[in-house]
């Protein structure tokens, strides 16, 4: 999921991928340290891809 956000962003945003993966880091990392530890988790699990509905 977080590569198909990070290009999104780069497409709609016009800077690199690169400057998309920071970006898209910075708003994952503001989240995952504003919601309790859980919540916390299956932010990061759905950044890398570990989530139901991203798998087939």
């Amino acid at each position: 999921m977080k590569h198909q956000l990070v290009k999104l962003v780069s497409e709609q945003a016009g800077i690199t991928e690169g400057q998309a993966d920071s970006a898209v880091e910075a708003v994952i990392g503001y989240f995952r340290t504003r919601v309790p530890a859980d919540m916390a988790e299956e932010i990061n699990n759905l950044a890398v891809g570990h989530n139901q509905d991203d798998q087939g």
